[in-house]
């Protein structure tokens, strides 16, 4: 598939390129993105403001495309939300503090980026 990425820290130019298609793990998503957003942050990488590498798009919309793992609950995922537009928030509370009870998970000081361990 095709990704933006930064191929080494520091790179103030970003390069299309090849990367594997990722395989969900069990409960967790692929999303086929359709649209990415450019962020703020975004522009600091490229402008060598963070020593950030990787694949830019954090912030993006697309269709559930499969799930991992096997087993009723997961089947019950799969039935309800693959084909499902859905739109990508790397910001994940831990779901179980106070701040998080008030939907403030945003703010979590447990906050875990671009996967969710605590849930």
């Amino acid at each position: 598939m095709l990704a933006f990425s930064i191929l080494k820290p520091g790179d103030t130019e970003g390069k299309v390129t090849t990367v594997p298609k990722p395989v969900p793990q069990d409960g967790f998503a692929l999303v086929r993105v359709l649209r990415a957003g450019v962020c703020n942050t975004d522009l600091e990488i490229l402008q060598g403001y963070m020593g950030f590498h990787g694949v830019l798009g954090h912030e993006f919309v697309g269709i559930v495309e499969s799930i991992g793992g096997n087993g009723k609950d997961v089947d019950e995922l799969k039935e309800k939300w693959i084909g499902k537009r859905v739109c990508g928030d790397i910001n994940v509370g831990c779901a179980n503090c106070e701040i998080c009870h008030e939907t403030l998970d945003d703010k979590c000081c447990q906050m875990s980026r671009n996967h969710c361990p605590n849930r």
